[in-house]
């Protein structure tokens, strides 16, 4: 995505809306921060590589109108005195539908296949922040139901997909119900979210440079052994596998979960844990166990932005712990 003078003002505006419902103290504020990020990142969609990013773009739109209209309903339910517990629910469904987390995700499978990396990259994770700011707020007892559909069809589903846009919709179902588990802890919830945007940005702009779409692309090319080695490390971070920097807020998460005795929650989020971590090991180890060739006089390791990201990922582990021994 090249940032033109209409690109930046729209991602400048987004970022404001953003900010503006995390700022917020009321629930109007907050729905007019929403409807910023939604009027600013439906232009951005665009793209003139693929005919069918129009459509995402409609469908966009009316998944985000339902849901805020639900929200501003409940709203205004909730200020002429009507059912608390109706309004509760209603609130925590528009967030839901605005998030795209289980059950109701289909739309962001049809929305996901025609845009770009980099607006995949704002849409699995900038886009996220208003709606759990607003979940935080609500502090729903009704979210358990949600979060364990969200963590049992995600890591099912996983194992299935052969698109890799689709494969990071259901890895980011799968953290937003771990992070919606941490709800009620916003600090937890946002060193989560910090963690796993930072590994979702090194594995786009990864896949945007080799050009892949799908599964099998990873196993079969011809790109270099660090590069390979590259996507092995931040897959196993994103997977959660230990000593990765994804491990830590996993445990974090799981260790909170245990002093809230959530025990049954604990289980299910080990056990689908398991099936996410099968399907990314399998992926990476399959894209360094196929054999590619090159040239005994291309054999020189030089040092790229790339080796960095990869060591980031391991090595920051120990600092991480260090820091929650600390604070």
């Amino acid at each position: 995505m090249l940032f033109n003078s209409t690109k930046l003002t729209l991602s400048n505006t987004m970022m404001i809306g953003v900010i503006m419902t995390i700022c917020a103290n009321n629930w109007i504020t907050m729905w007019i921060g929403m409807e910023m990020v939604l009027i600013s990142f439906i232009p951005l969609m665009n793209s003139t590589k693929n005919s069918s990013s129009s459509e995402s773009m409609v469908k966009y739109f009316i998944m985000q109108t339902i849901s805020s209209t639900m929200f501003m309903f409940s709203v205004i339910c909730m200020l002429i005195g009507v059912s608390m517990l109706l309004n509760e629910i209603m609130l925590m469904t528009s967030m839901i539908i605005k998030m795209g987390s289980a059950p109701f995700h289909n739309w962001v499978l049809m929305v996901i296949e025609s845009i770009e990396y980099s607006i995949v990259l704002i849409f699995l994770t900038i886009l996220k922040i208003p709606p759990l700011t607003v979940m935080y707020h609500i502090n729903s007892k009704f979210l358990t139901i949600p979060v364990m559909m969200g963590l049992i069809i995600s890591s099912v589903s996983c194992i299935n997909q052969s698109s890799m846009r689709k494969t990071l919709v259901f890895s980011s179902i799968f953290n937003l119900s771990l992070m919606l588990t941490s709800i009620t802890k916003f600090n937890l919830m946002f060193t989560f979210l910090l963690v796993y945007s930072t590994n979702l940005m090194f594995l786009t702009e990864i896949f945007k440079y080799m050009k892949i779409n799908y599964i099998n692309q990873i196993m079969f090319n011809e790109f270099s052994l660090w590069m390979k080695l590259n996507v092995w490390i931040n897959l196993l971070s994103l997977s959660g596998f230990p000593p990765s920097i994804g491990f830590v807020t996993k445990l974090m998460i799981i260790q909170e979960l245990i002093s809230m005795n959530q025990l049954l929650l604990t289980m299910i989020l080990m056990l689908s844990s398991l099936l996410v971590l099968l399907f990314y090991t399998r992926m990476a180890f399959s894209s360094m166990m196929i054999s590619y060739s090159f040239k005994k006089w291309s054999i020189t390791i030089k040092t790229k932005p790339a080796h960095f990201i990869m060591s980031m990922s391991i090595l920051i582990f120990p600092i991480i712990l260090t820091m929650k021994t600390v604070f």
